[in-house]
């Protein structure tokens, strides 16, 4: 949802400043702190089991979802907008999806601390410097408009309780051990977009956020802003994060054992007490072209971090193979 807020002072258009935790008009420059995103209230987590009945469903306005005729992209706006724009194909092919959709609204918020301008930056820094990339990609990439993005991911916390079987080689000779392994898990992350979960490269920027600095959700970070309605829903992503959880749990227990190297780890494992936050989270979505092919790239609106699609050259493999031997064989 594009939450839109006019200016006391003049009457234009007031919209989120990245950075600031504050609106700032367009016109006249004024300034509005936003009480929310500079408390230092938490965001507390809410049991999984009654989500359906203690989830909150205020947006702060009127919502509703509108969904994309070309790439299929679902995003909450304002019920009084009359148009949009899909911030992940650009299409403005967007019409009302089902009205009768209740749609649960956040807990919390991480609001935008990278700016447009940074995030172009960022991208001119990270192009230049890509394996394999065309000499002149850098130069010749053809960058589109950064549209930013709020998109729902879930956390989930669980306390964890696992039978494990494994082994480890020592002076010479396999042992075999049986353990329990008791873990609290925190904060677990599960992005709830269809249309970047699908993207591993993409998902790896979606899963660096701190989600100890979500702020309690206001409508007034949102101003300027899109929201994406989550297509994966609550159930949905718990159970889907079962094997990447069991990995998790895994590489705890390898940390836990500092004595051993621990190979075969096999875990049978129960959670008890889950609770979640939906929070929504910024994301600057862009694309490029390139000898006429389109090149996708997703940077973090929170910590900058960056990953995308480039363009890959023979011709510089090539060049940079025939260099690495020449040096290692002492060719001027």
């Amino acid at each position: 949802m594009e939450q839109t807020k006019k200016c006391p002072s003049c009457g234009g258009t007031l919209i989120f400043n990245p950075g600031f935790d504050s609106l700032i008009c367009q016109s006249c420059g004024h300034n509005e702190i936003i009480p929310e995103l500079v408390s230092k209230t938490p965001v507390t987590e809410m049991d999984f089991l009654t989500a359906q009945n203690t989830a909150s469903h205020d947006w702060g306005m009127e919502a509703k979802i509108v969904q994309c005729k070309q790439c299929g992209a679902e995003t909450i706006q304002n019920k009084l907008q009359l148009s949009g724009l899909c911030p992940f194909c650009g299409s403005t092919t967007v019409d009302a999806a089902d009205p009768a959709q209740d749609i649960m609204a956040p807990q919390g918020i991480i609001p935008f601390k990278i700016t447009e301008k940074r995030a172009y930056y960022i991208f001119k820094d990270w192009i230049k410097d890509r394996f394999l990339a065309p000499e002149k990609l850098a130069a010749n990439a053809q960058l589109g408009k950064f549209y930013g993005i709020y998109v729902p991911v879930f956390t989930f916390d669980v306390f964890t309780y696992s039978r494990l079987n494994a082994h480890y080689v020592e002076n010479n000779r396999r042992q075999n051990m049986s353990a329990l392994f008791q873990y609290q898990v925190d904060d677990f992350p599960v992005v709830a977009s269809k249309q970047l979960a699908s993207d591993k490269l993409l998902l790896s920027v979606l899963k660096d956020y701190r989600t100890n600095e979500a702020k309690p959700y206001t409508p007034d970070a949102m101003a300027g802003f899109p929201c994406e309605h989550y297509s994966i829903g609550l159930s949905e992503a718990w159970n889907s994060c079962g094997p990447e959880l069991n990995w998790h749990l895994r590489d705890m227990v390898s940390k836990t054992d500092k004595t051993h190297v621990l190979l075969g780890i096999n875990m049978n494992t129960n959670y008890y007490n889950l609770k979640y936050k939906y929070l929504i989270v910024p994301v600057w979505i862009n694309s490029f072209f390139y000898d006429n092919r389109l090149f996708t790239i997703v940077i973090n609106g929170q910590t900058g971090k960056i990953e995308g699609q480039w363009p890959k050259s023979f011709g510089t493999f090539a060049k940079k193979t025939a260099l690495f031997f020449l040096g290692s064989f002492g060719f001027d």
